[in-house]
């Protein structure tokens, strides 16, 4: 028996009713063309069809399509029950309409393809004139505006009863979908992911608000224009227009709904009226040349943001303050971990050590290196997973958590980055690179890290300089290019290139295009940045393109108070039930300028979740700076910057669903307890992503800029999921040709009046650079007063400061009592170099300087007795002031009552720590690091029987 949700659409897309037209007055073909500078339109002349019409784009050669009129006018007396449904192709949920017992009641319903009798042409707009129906009157138009503009298809229904209706335009030719180039309806068929059923997107769910095909040389499609999209956040219930793609014959064919049969605006009484538009585009070439169209000529999608409140350093260093806050930042020191207690209570969780040893590195901060930068990398050496289970039953809890120590929790990668940020002196993450390599692992939620991917034999080939590995990787890129890239992917199995894993977060759905354009950076292939190039513009359409911001102020935290996205939070770790509470937070009423609140430029993090919201959390931001500068790409310019610029004053959270607060945009949102913080979700273990995404995104920003004249070197931190960037601080790199420039990030290095630019600084040794980057269209000119206490200027002295790169090149400005004029342009960067102003690292050595450490640095030994279990021992050094000691056990609670760790430094006495709580783990700094240490373990297992190793030693 056939499914009836199958048969849904077959009913709605085929003719049931077909209305038999009658010759009209139509005008003469050849009098009939229309045309602006890029469009023009002219009937193909038969009288029995007067709406199919021929549509050539003028300057681009002779690329051309036939439209037609045809609209599906869809009914139903009663309610038809729309609403938001189960999940369909791909395991992501679109809208249906329904549930069984409500779609039974639809094939009753009426579902009328109409097609125009007649029409006239008036100027650049041609009126179709339909058959009058029973049950409603229809006209279309078609206007052309001036200029280069795209053209406008319009209708107007006017009901003659009451009841429910729905419109579909329908007048695109279809296309056998394997005949496809490329193919888009939101949120998640593109490449040639055609849908399985005839499903609809509503407005809710159209991050990109179009639907278009590429076929036979030329993308052909429609959007919906601004104008139709109120600014508010879209849901299911208030969705104004629907994009479809498959047709009941499954042909692939881009239509537009509007109204949504049952939703918002669909019941009309007679007497009434509803009225909708599309913009019809055709642009020869690739689907890439398309999807520039689309956004520039199509949406002419805005550059929407600036600095608001705060420059975006201030907001770095505002989350740096808090993720150094143990209460309000949710660390739990003993577990070296942040509380994940909003998905999986009584679990910790991290993402990478590379992001607060960067963040240690670049802002010279020892203090952020001692307590959670070497935490969280003992951590992440040490854990089976980045999910830690807190008590001993892990199988139960929601995401798939372990409770044990049998780490490293990383990826091969991320280990070869930090060997290299650590400066390449310590054996311990070379030799567990070795032995983990070509072994699977699952170590967020149960995705499956292969461990001899392309990418594992990068990071092989980055640490151990091998040739092979290189090219191993090289063959194994080709490989995974053929699959995803000269192949593009007609079904969701293309996670990290591993045909029978599943799609989940929006990363997965494109290519992996930030590590490609990490290979393209080694090798300097054109085809590995090509298929980056292609993944990032693909990942673009799943950004928020609408509703732009209205030019003006609107009233947020109206009443004074704002709901919570979600309705309670969780206590429990063996489900995802909520236990509600009143979820309200009390704030001032407030007008502000309506971008500041705009979701325009951000991500989701997966079709799943999306119901929540975008998220902020937009780790591509960099990666697409660094492929606009490299492509020269406007549109990923923008993309970036709305999706960064002027969002928070501090960490602000995860998801947003309205376009009427701005409470997490305040600097004190995440200073207050958990429970306190009502309005959306609160994952602690993002801070230091988050501070490595910003990071991440001024450096490139100035690259961008200053056309690559600023260039730090960079690592690639891969995370986890979607949760990957670039990061900075071991290697010196250059300022407009000068060398050995370090990246420097201090906090408040100067006071200025001004919000508007952001800054970069960099210092090798002998003098200081300043990046000024203005994010805002007006002219900034200020003096900035440089804060002693950080550029360490002598009083009385007198610095040169001397204008580098194209804006002002040269000229030379003088620094006195610290105080410095600075004029930027509007969007415009100026790079200044201080002479003899320089001050030294306060964070150890500089790494390079750093000695290696002997060989027998690292330890690990399985033993026979389980209370003793796998044993591990590492030295780790980041300058030659001190080294850090770290062991642990895999044996676990149930294997052992008690620890005590022995040890001797040099020829000192031993000494011992002892440990009754699991995880056993201890960690020591040596002040005196060319001393020795010496160790040994004992353990006493339950029924109080000693085990002990022999003695190790780490050098």
């Amino acid at each position: 028996m056939i499914d009836k949700k199958l048969l849904i659409f077959r009913f709605i897309l085929c003719s049931l009713v077909l209305l038999t037209p009658r010759l009209g007055s139509a005008t003469r073909f050849g009098f009939s063309t229309i045309e602006n500078d890029s469009y023009r339109f002219q009937p193909l002349g038969n009288s029995n069809q007067p709406g199919s019409w021929q549509v050539e784009r003028k300057e681009k050669g002779t690329v051309s399509r036939v439209i037609s009129q045809e609209f599906i006018v869809l009914f139903s007396k009663d309610d038809p029950g729309y609403s938001f449904g189960k999940r369909a192709t791909g395991g992501s949920p679109v809208a249906l309409w329904g549930e069984r017992q409500e779609m039974d009641g639809w094939i009753d319903n009426e579902q009328i393809v109409i097609n125009p009798v007649s029409y006239n042409v008036s100027g650049s707009t041609v009126v179709f004139q339909f058959q009058s129906h029973p049950l409603f009157e229809f006209e279309s138009k078609v206007s052309l505006p001036n200029g280069a503009g795209v053209p406008e298809i319009s209708w107007i229904l006017r009901p003659k009863v009451d009841g429910y209706f729905g419109v579909v335009f329908t007048g695109l030719e279809g296309k056998n979908p394997s005949q496809l180039d490329f193919l888009y309806q939101p949120l998640i068929w593109s490449w040639k992911r055609f849908p399985e059923q005839a499903v609809v997107t509503p407005e809710s769910y159209a991050t990109t608000p179009a639907v278009f095909t590429n076929y036979q040389g030329a993308t052909e499609g429609l959007a919906i224009p601004s104008k139709e999209i109120p600014y508010r956040f879209a849901t299911a219930e208030n969705s104004r227009f629907g994009l479809q793609l498959r047709t009941g014959d499954a042909k692939a064919k881009p239509m537009v709904m509007a109204p949504l049969l049952g939703g918002e605006g669909s019941y009309l009484a007679s007497g009434a009226s509803s009225s909708f538009s599309v913009q019809y585009f055709l642009e020869p070439g690739t689907w890439v040349a398309g999807a520039d169209y689309l956004y520039q000529q199509v949406m002419d999608y805005p550059l929407e943001r600036q600095n608001a409140m705060v420059s975006l350093n201030e907001t770095f260093h505002n989350m740096i303050d808090l993720a150094m806050d143990d209460y309000y930042s949710g660390w739990i020191d003993e577990y070296k971990g942040y509380d994940y207690k909003f998905d999986v209570p009584f679990t910790v969780k991290n993402v990478s050590a590379l992001h607060p040893l960067s963040i240690a590195l670049t802002t010279d901060n020892q203090q952020i290196y001692d307590r959670r930068g070497l935490p969280m990398l003992e951590y992440l050496m040490s854990r089976e997973k980045y999910l830690y289970a807190i008590n001993a039953f892990p199988e139960k809890q929601t995401q798939n958590p372990s409770h044990f120590l049998k780490g490293p929790a990383m990826e091969l990668w991320e280990m070869a980055s930090i060997h290299q940020l650590l400066g390449g002196t310590n054996t311990v993450f070379p030799k567990e690179m070795e032995r983990l390599f070509g072994k699977s692992r699952q170590l967020n939620l149960q995705t499956e890290v292969s461990g001899a991917s392309w990418k594992d034999y990068l990071a092989r080939c980055l640490v151990g300089d091998d040739r092979r590995y290189l090219d191993s990787a090289i063959r194994l890129a080709d490989e995974y290019l053929e699959l995803t890239f000269h192949k593009y992917p007609t079904d969701f199995s293309t996670n990290a290139g591993l045909r029978d894993a599943q799609a989940t977060f929006v990363n997965d759905y494109s290519t992996t295009w930030q590590e490609l354009l990490e290979l393209y950076e080694l090798t300097l292939d054109q085809k590995y940045l090509d298929a980056a190039y292609e993944g990032a513009k693909q990942l673009s359409l799943w950004t928020r393109s609408t509703p732009f911001a209205p030019d003006k102020a609107i009233v947020v935290n109206e009443g004074g108070k704002v709901e919570g996205i979600f309705p309670g939070r969780r206590f429990k770790a063996d489900s995802y039930e909520w236990q509600e509470f009143d979820m309200t937070t009390r704030i001032q009423e407030q007008k502000v300028p309506a971008w500041h609140t705009s979701l325009v430029g951000l991500l989701p993090e997966q079709p799943g979740t999306y119901v929540y919201g975008p998220i902020m959390l937009f780790h591509q931001a960099g990666a697409m700076l660094r492929m606009a500068q490299l492509k020269n790409d406007e549109t990923l310019r923008r993309i970036a910057y709305n999706g960064i610029l002027g969002r928070y004053n501090n960490f602000p959270g995860y998801y947003f669903t309205s376009l009427q607060t701005n409470v997490y945009q305040q600097t004190n949102y995440p200073l207050h307890p958990y429970l306190d913080v009502k309005y959306n979700a609160l994952f602690y273990n993002h801070i230091w992503p988050h501070i490595a995404l910003l990071q991440d995104f001024l450096v490139s920003d100035a690259h961008l800029r200053t056309d690559g004249a600023v260039d730090f070197p960079s690592l690639f931190s891969p995370g986890y999921a979607f949760l990957t960037n670039k990061v900075y601080g071991h290697a010196a790199g250059s300022i407009y040709g000068h060398p050995n420039v370090r990246l420097w990030l201090p906090k408040n290095p100067f006071f200025t009046k001004e919000i508007g630019f952001n800054h970069v600084l960099g210092r090798d040794g002998e003098n200081t650079y300043l990046v000024l980057m203005n994010t805002s269209n007006r002219y900034i000119n200020d003096t900035i007063h440089l804060r002693k206490e950080v550029f360490k200027w002598d009083e009385g002295r007198r610095y040169a400061a001397v204008s580098l790169g194209t804006q002002g090149a040269n000229e030379v400005r003088f620094v006195e009592s610290g105080r410095l004029a600075i004029q930027i342009p509007p969007l415009g960067t100026s790079v200044i170099k201080i002479e003899g102003m320089f001050q030294e690292s306060s964070f150890g050595v500089a790494l390079p300087e750093a000695s290696a450490l002997e060989n027998n640095d690292f330890v690990r030994r399985e033993y026979a007795a389980a209370s003793l279990g796998t044993i591990t021992g590492m030295s780790l050094k980041v300058s030659d002031n001190y080294k850090d000691i770290y062991v642990f056990s895999s044996a676990t609670e149930t294997e052992t009552a008690k620890v005590i760790w022995s040890y001797q430094l040099g020829e000192d006495e031993w000494e011992e720590i002892s440990d009754e709580v699991y995880p056993f783990e201890f960690s020591l700094r040596v002040k005196e690091p060319h001393k020795a240490v010496r160790w040994k373990w004992t353990s006493y297992d339950p029924q109080g029987k000693a085990h002990e190793t022999e003695v190790h030693l780490l050098r």
